[in-house]
């Protein structure tokens, strides 16, 4: 299992795509990934745990072009 980790944006992160993002990624509902990128907006930290770890870094890569701060975290 891989957990990502959002930390921030940077600049003018675009919440729609982000929340399209985050549920096409993790099956959260509208509310609760719109729920999930305020909390970054506003300098939450935020975890995320998948089963495939290429989709994490996939995820990852995605949230990262879209503005946001966001690593896989070592789960070792």
């Amino acid at each position: 299992m891989s957990r990502e980790v959002l930390t921030g944006s940077r600049g003018r992160a675009s919440g729609h795509a982000v929340v399209n993002v985050l549920q096409n990624y993790t099956g959260l509902t509208h509310p609760e990934a719109m729920r999930m990128f305020e909390q970054v907006r506003a300098g939450e930290r935020v975890e995320i745990d998948l089963d495939d770890e290429f989709a994490a870094y996939d995820l990852v890569s995605m949230l990262t072009d879209l503005g946001l701060k966001a690593e896989v975290a070592d789960t070792n």
